[in-house]
């Protein structure tokens, strides 16, 4: 089970969806971040070992976070973090016992195609 303090989660990511549109200046067409859910997370390490096993896989370039569990998370969202970079869904580790307090491991991978 995760154990985190409160004040662990002491950065807030945007969770939502990519809007096309054009710019009104010039006429090209943009894609606009629309932002649907506000969370806090926590960033979760990954142990040397770990970082080995991934090596070549499709999770290579990818970071860790960890939100109070939420059912609305889900692969089709992207996420903006306080970086102000765009990420992808690659995985959800929802915790769905039954305790109190659970967590969801998120797995994000940096999407270069929205500026």
């Amino acid at each position: 089970m995760l154990k985190y303090k409160p004040s662990d989660f002491n950065k807030k990511a945007q969770f939502g969806t990519i809007k096309s549109g054009y710019n009104p200046k010039n006429g090209n067409s943009i894609k606009q971040f629309v932002p649907q859910i506000g969370l806090k997370y926590a960033p979760r390490t990954r142990t040397m070992s770990q970082q080995y096993t991934i090596a070549g896989t499709k999770f290579e370039d990818t970071i860790l976070i960890v939100v109070r569990h939420n059912k609305a998370i889900n692969k089709k969202l992207i996420v903006m973090l306080p970086d102000k970079a765009y990420y992808d869904i690659v995985g959800i580790s929802p915790d769905d016992s039954n305790n109190i307090i659970t967590y969801d491991i998120v797995t994000l991978k940096l999407n270069t195609s929205i500026k």
